[in-house]
């Protein structure tokens, strides 16, 4: 009888290494198949003279979805920005005139990422925005007026070290008169980052009563249960 150690055999074997870690994006002609562009976000002034278009990228980036979120009372919003979590931004700007159908292109202001929460002034064409700053956790109030015929002009509003807090919805709003612009802000001294969570001291005890009886309980997400909350 014949044996053969299998100690005595190597076997080879080869891997391929891929030689770059980042995502491949697929061919043009698959990007124009299952990746179609993004209808554009629409806002309406009221007075129903001007209408802006704003374009979004048809799905959110990898790095967005990355991104850290806050879980609080049924709330999930970015904590650096106070926005809601995981929300894109508009790349591009065009305003239009109804009455004459004239487009006016913007152009976003310098090292911005995109805009978001365009509202217009309640009787003149005036709008306000928010503007991403270009890899910072920062966002920028920004107001476009009108000027002439020919040109929309865009100027950053200073709030000096004041931020605005987005987390419940738009910071900001015009009065009904339009003569003063509302801003939600965060109040002076308040910390950009979450406080840290309390090392628990003991264990967690519930009372149950005498005569109490067996019956299912809600679950509720995210609640208040500690002061840093």
């Amino acid at each position: 009888r014949n044996t053969k150690d299998t100690r005595d055999t190597l076997h080879h074997t080869s891997y391929t290494t891929m030689s770059s870690s980042s995502y491949k994006e697929p061919s043009p002609i698959l990007k124009r198949l299952f990746l179609p562009p993004k209808d554009p976000s629409l806002s309406l002034s009221p007075d129903q003279q001007w209408l802006i278009l704003c374009t979004e990228p048809s799905l959110p980036s990898i790095s967005l979805l990355a991104q850290p979120e806050e879980k609080l009372a049924g709330l999930r919003f970015d904590a650096s920005l106070l926005t809601p979590s995981r929300m894109d931004y508009g790349t591009s700007l065009t305003v239009q005139h109804l009455g004459t159908g004239r487009k006016y292109p913007l152009e976003l202001p310098a090292g911005s990422e995109g805009v978001r929460y365009i509202r217009f002034h309640p009787s003149r064409p005036m709008f306000v925005l928010s503007s991403k700053v270009k890899d910072e956790a920062v966002l920028d109030l920004y107001r476009c007026d009108f000027v002439n015929e020919d040109y929309w002009e865009m100027q950053r509003v200073d709030l000096g070290e004041r931020r605005m807090n987005f987390v419940n919805g738009c910071a900001y709003q015009f009065t009904s008169d339009g003569d003063s612009l509302l801003v939600k802000v965060v109040p002076d001294g308040w910390s950009r980052s979450p406080p840290k969570e309390p090392v628990s001291t003991g264990p967690a005890v519930q009372c149950v009563e005498k005569g109490a009886r067996k019956a299912p309980g809600r679950t509720y997400q995210d609640l208040l249960k500690v002061v840093p909350d």
